[in-house]
């Protein structure tokens, strides 16, 4: 009898522990704890990183790659995969930059960068879609051709921008840059189209298994051309925010961006092979991109090694997803 009470509570008390167990095992939460564990770590260590003006240079340095990795978080969502993005922003900069320069102001330029954008973004997806050549392939492609072009046409040309265009990347509100709070709007608007909308449920569907998502009348080309285009639109966007943040564009301009976008995808718990992961997950990735570049400044460590601690963060992600997606399939 007192052995049966005893299998029995300790069934009881396993029993709470579950929910707690999935709760930390969910795909975001382990990048998370290891945020806070770095911001404490830091905080206990310098005196400079946890001031306001630290904070809000972290969020000003990543707004830029934030809003891309929201984007590029639904492509690997959808089972795809974009690395073009680093020469996207570069030519829709450029668009940008001379539109700025021509007319002045930031509606126009602004709107002319969105347009390249989500042109570009759909290329990519009726390539993968209707071509269906994989999306490594075409984006690859679309990588080098944008960049070669930017570069035969603006090799030697530095863009100025004038200061009335530079307004999103440089001016305040309530005390903080502006580019925070376009952080935030789009962190909010991919959140609702996440989470509100059919076309979010079917990016999941779509990612978990295409197979099955054609079989039961799932709209897969347009789901996963969405999903590019959405993209495009958020690397015209994130395009207008750093030529307005640095104010001088060259044609090497966002050279390799791609690799720290796919990085703040997967460090924040979004799975590469696609159809599980969060909203939060790029927010997550590119926040702890951000801490450790940082860091790496405040506690004056060699430029060079910030690839090298990228590549760590990286791979211990990816190793953590799969222990991750073994404990949870044991519960």
């Amino acid at each position: 009898m007192e052995a049966n009470s005893k299998s029995i509570t300790g069934s009881s008390t396993f029993g709470y522990r579950k929910p707690v167990i999935r709760f930390l095992l969910r795909e975001d939460v382990p990048p998370l704890i290891f945020v806070l564990i770095l911001m404490v770590t830091l905080s206990l260590s310098t005196n400079t990183f946890l001031t306001l003006e630290n904070i809000q240079a972290i969020f000003i340095q990543i707004s830029v790659l934030g809003i891309v990795a929201l984007a590029v978080n639904h492509v690997i969502l959808s089972g795809e995969i974009d690395i073009s993005v680093g020469s996207v922003i570069a030519i829709c900069a450029f668009f940008y930059g001379y539109i700025a320069t021509k007319f002045g102001g930031v509606l126009l330029p602004l709107l002319a960068s969105l347009l390249i954008g989500a042109l570009i973004g759909a290329i990519n997806g009726l390539f993968v879609t209707k071509g269906r050549v994989p999306s490594f392939i075409v984006t690859l492609g679309t990588m080098n051709i944008l960049r070669g072009i930017v570069l035969l046409t603006a090799g030697d040309l530095v863009i100025n921008l004038p200061d009335d265009s530079r307004i999103l990347g440089t001016k305040t509100f309530l005390g903080l840059n502006v580019s925070i709070f376009i952080l935030i709007a789009a962190f909010l608007f991919i959140a609702f189209l996440n989470r509100h909308t059919t076309w979010g449920r079917d990016v999941m569907a779509v990612g978990g298994n295409k197979k099955a998502a054609e079989m039961i009348g799932l709209p897969v080309h347009r789901v996963v051309i969405g999903t590019f285009v959405l993209t495009g639109v958020c690397c015209g966007l994130a395009a207008v925010l750093f030529l307005s943040q640095i104010g001088q564009l060259q044609a090497t301009a966002a050279s390799g961006f791609e690799l720290q976008v796919i990085a703040s995808v997967v460090i924040g718990g979004t799975s590469i092979m696609g159809g599980k992961g969060s909203v939060y997950a790029p927010l997550i990735g590119a926040i702890l991109i951000g801490t450790i570049t940082n860091a790496m400044t405040i506690l004056k460590v060699p430029g060079t090694y910030i690839d090298l601690a990228l590549g760590a963060v990286i791979l211990m992600a990816i190793t953590t997803d799969f222990v991750r997606r073994r404990m949870v399939t044991n519960l």
